[in-house]
This record gives structure tokens, C-alpha cells and sequence, in this order.
């Protein structure tokens, strides 16, 4: 195993599952054709992390630090590894000894804490059709049994998992794709504001939610994809809506979570700054105001001020009517300021804003 070297992924994986590619044609037996089929489908980019040749050699799909789509509603923390094969009798003994070799070394990396499964343990299929849990001594949770004296130590010799390639498990399309279809900037109906509502439920801010597939929904639908190691593409397909299913609310900092108005206007905030500006005008509006209507019924401001001629004749000609309705207007617009600070911390709590 000299020539391969496993290296785990950043993101959380607690599963592998085994697939085969329903196909047992030698013209199909390569990545070219695999990427031609399942781009005619739509697809964006792949399904499955490393597929496995007749011959014993593999070529790595999506990349392992993305979350596959391979096994609808249980991609989450697992890796998607296909054998090219459909009848059991013609998959190869390379490949076989290819599928021990690479789950051993997983598995090792892992230090024995990750399952094995194959996908029709979560779908009504057949697939894989090989029968895995004796080839890899499975026990009843999924835990393997094999041993360093069961593995080929050149097995894995001559294993090419530099090739970026793209492959996708067809498999991975849901029945009711035709009531999901793939939506893109510029798209817009029903579906794109029932995309909206699912990412705004999880934290993810798509502005109103108005079926209109725009620039802030694609931003969110790239907060929500990087968050849940998809492929950043902008673009919500089948994994997209698979993730969707089980993700989780979005987390948010400490320090997010417990930023005030005055530490956003400090960061820049141009909102939080005519907040605070605004609500310091209003307090110097009411003030003058209700100095005012004072003045107007005691004098008092006058007498008090009138050695330092603060205010000369000022207070006396605004009255108390007009007086009264500055208070008023000073008052709004400290409501209004206010207002809009709240508005902007909610905003940056929730993450909904930078």
C-alpha cells in the first residue's frame, strides 16, 4: 500500500457506503462516460468520492472533503465509494481486493470508529449486489472485522486517486426529482420561494421571500452549501435538497450572537452609525422642545441661562405650541433610531447579515 495514502477529511464522517454502477459494459468502465451520463442529467459535478475498476485501479470523484450524493437522506457524514459492476459473477477479484484494501485503510485512519454500509441498506435496491458484509466481516452494526493479514499489501499499488474527475451515482436521483428541479439565479415560482422559506427556517437570510431566485438567495444557498460541504456552486440540486432535510440550524458565535449596536457602529456599520446618530438627534430635538414649552409657562430656562445668553430669545419665540411638537418629532425619531439599531443587531445575530 506504498503507492496510496489515505487522508481524512476536515469535515465530520462516521459512515462509508458501498455502491455499484448497475453496469457491467467494458466501454462504461471508465470516468468519461460515467461524467457524460450523469451531466446529461443535470448534475453539477459528482456523486461518489473514489470508484473502483474492474482492473483493481480507481479514480477519485467528488472531492472527500465534499459531502457526497449518493444515498439520498443519508449523505451526511459519510464517504461514497463504487465498484463498476451489475451481476455479482463479473465483478473482478482486483476489485474486491481493492474494496478490502481501501475500507481497511479508512478504517484505520478512523481508529475502528466508522461503519460500513452498503446503499440498499437505506434504499430498495439491490445495489451493491456483491455481498459486502461477508467480503468485509462486517459485524451487525457495521464495524469491521478485517484483519492486516486479510488485505493484499498491493492492492492499492498503482491506485491513481489524483485524477479530479467527475463521476455521479445515478442512483442518487430521487422519484420525485420532477417536483424538485435544479434552481439557478434568475429562476422563479413556487419552488424557489419554498427554497427561501427552507433556508430562512435554518438561519440562512435570502431577503423577502418572494419566489425570485436572486442575488441574496444564490448568497444563501452558498453560506448554506459551505456550511454543509457541498459543492459551492450557487446552484440548489439533489444534494442541495437532500442537505436541506437534515441540516441543522445554522450556529452563530459568541461574538456575534452577543454584538451591540455601538460594537457595529465601531466595526464600520453605516446602519448602526446613523442609529446612534439618530438617536442622539432626537434626544437633542425633544430637548430643545421640551426647554421650550418650560420656558414658555415658568421662565425658568430663561432666568437660568440668561447670564450665560445660551439661548438669547430663542426658547420664547418657538412657543409652547411648536415647542411641543418638536418634542414630538424628536421622540419619533429616536423611536424610528432605534428601531433600525434593533433591526441591525437582530440582523447580525442571527447571521443574517455580515
Amino acid at each position: 500500500m506504498s503507492d496510496f495514502t489515505f487522508r481524512k477529511p476536515q469535515r465530520p464522517v462516521t459512515k462509508v457506503f458501498i455502491h455499484c454502477s448497475a453496469s457491467d459494459h467494458a466501454k462504461h468502465d471508465n470516468v468519461a462516460t460515467m461524467r457524460a451520463w450523469h451531466l446529461e442529467r443535470g448534475w453539477s459535478d459528482t456523486g461518489y468520492h473514489i470508484f473502483g475498476r474492474k482492473s483493481g485501479r480507481a479514480e477519485l470523484g467528488r472531492p472527500l472533503e465534499k459531502t457526497p450524493a449518493a444515498q439520498a437522506g443519508h449523505n451526511r457524514g459519510s464517504i461514497a465509494v463504487c465498484l463498476h459492476g451489475l451481476k455479482e459473477e463479473k465483478f473482478t477479484a482486483a476489485q474486491i481486493e481493492f474494496l478490502k484494501a481501501l475500507c481497511f485503510e479508512i478504517n484505520r485512519q478512523y481508529g475502528g470508529a466508522i461503519t460500513f454500509h452498503g446503499h440498499r441498506e437505506v434504499a430498495a435496491k439491490a445495489c451493491p449486489v456483491i455481498d459486502y458484509q461477508s467480503i468485509l466481516k462486517l459485524d451487525a452494526r457495521g464495524r469491521l472485522g478485517l484483519k492486516k493479514g486479510d488485505i493484499d499489501p498491493d492492492a492499492l499499488n498503482g491506485v491513481d486517486l489524483g485524477d479530479l474527475t467527475r463521476i455521479e451515482d445515478a442512483e442518487a436521483q430521487s422519484h420525485d426529482r420532477r417536483h424538485k428541479p435544479t434552481l439557478r439565479l434568475g429562476d422563479r415560482g413556487v419552488d424557489v420561494k419554498r427554497l427561501q422559506r427552507d433556508l430562512t427556517a435554518l438561519g440562512y437570510h435570502v431577503g423577502r421571500i418572494d419566489g425570485k431566485f436572486g442575488k441574496r438567495t444564490r448568497a444563501a444557498v452558498l453560506a448554506f452549501q459551505a456550511d454543509n460541504f457541498l459543492i459551492e456552486d450557487g446552484v440548489a440540486g439533489q444534494a442541495t435538497y437532500e442537505a436541506l432535510d437534515d441540516a441543522l440550524i445554522r450556529e452563530v458565535s459568541d461574538a456575534r450572537a452577543n454584538t451591540t449596536l455601538t460594537g457595529l457602529a465601531r466595526d464600520g456599520s453605516r446602519i448602526a452609525r446613523a442609529s446612534i446618530g439618530g438617536q442622539v438627534a432626537g434626544v437633542g430635538l425633544a430637548g430643545g422642545g421640551l426647554l421650550s414649552v418650560i420656558e414658555d409657562s415658568s421662565g425658568a430656562v430663561g432666568r437660568l441661562t440668561e447670564s450665560f445668553d445660551l439661548f438669547g430669545d430663542t426658547l420664547t419665540r418657538l412657543g409652547p405650541f411648536i415647542g411641543g411638537a418638536i418634542v414630538i418629532g424628536g421622540i419619533v425619531v429616536i423611536l424610528q433610531a432605534r428601531k433600525a439599531g434593533r433591526a441591525r443587531v437582530e440582523d447580525h445575530r442571527s447571521g443574517k447579515t455580515a
